[in-house]
């Protein structure tokens, strides 16, 4: 699949109240013109698949994560190597973590039911950088294995703010 086959998903379509088509950049509201048959002009074209490459193409984003991290595991600090295939930043040895598990998005008032919340959701919480780490592959899987046996507690009353986020390891009875 390629760029162009998932920025024509219809999920991103928009309509006024008269059922027309209107541009799909995310703050605009004309209508659709000729020649284009999802934007209103060549520049809403353009900021919009800029908008959706850096907001909703994971590779994207798990690439500017590794890179702010430097490719080194936020818990042991180990460096790991890397490649760049077609402009995103691989490495066979690390992972990029959700510091609030994604299974939570429903307890944050996340919701998936319309397009509007599908955007917010992945924008505000699943690729929020300040929501992701980088981590190498053992590192990523205890910490996965500690949250699942309830030994790691995420307060979430100040969610909103990820510097300030607790996280919180307990001791299971």
């Amino acid at each position: 699949m390629s760029f162009r086959d998932i920025v024509y998903i219809r999920e991103f379509d928009k309509f006024d109240s008269m059922g027309n088509t209107i541009c799909r950049n995310t703050g605009c509201q004309n209508l659709i013109k000729y020649p284009f048959r999802k934007y209103c002009s060549k520049e809403c074209n353009k900021q919009f698949e800029k908008w959706y490459y850096h907001n909703f193409y994971w590779d994207r984003v798990r690439s500017d994560i590794f890179k702010r991290d430097n490719f080194t595991c936020q818990i042991c600090r180990k460096k790991y190597p890397y490649t760049f295939r077609r402009k995103f930043a691989r490495s066979r040895g690390l992972e990029c973590d959700h510091i609030v598990p994604r299974s939570l998005y429903k307890k944050l008032g996340y919701r998936f039911d319309s397009f509007e919340n599908k955007v917010k959701t992945i924008t505000e919480f699943l690729h929020n950088h300040d929501n992701l780490r980088t981590l190498c592959k053992e590192c990523h899987k205890g910490v996965t294995k500690q949250y699942l046996c309830g030994k790691v507690n995420v307060n979430l009353t100040n969610y909103k703010n990820y510097n300030n986020l607790e996280v919180i390891v307990t001791k299971k009875n």
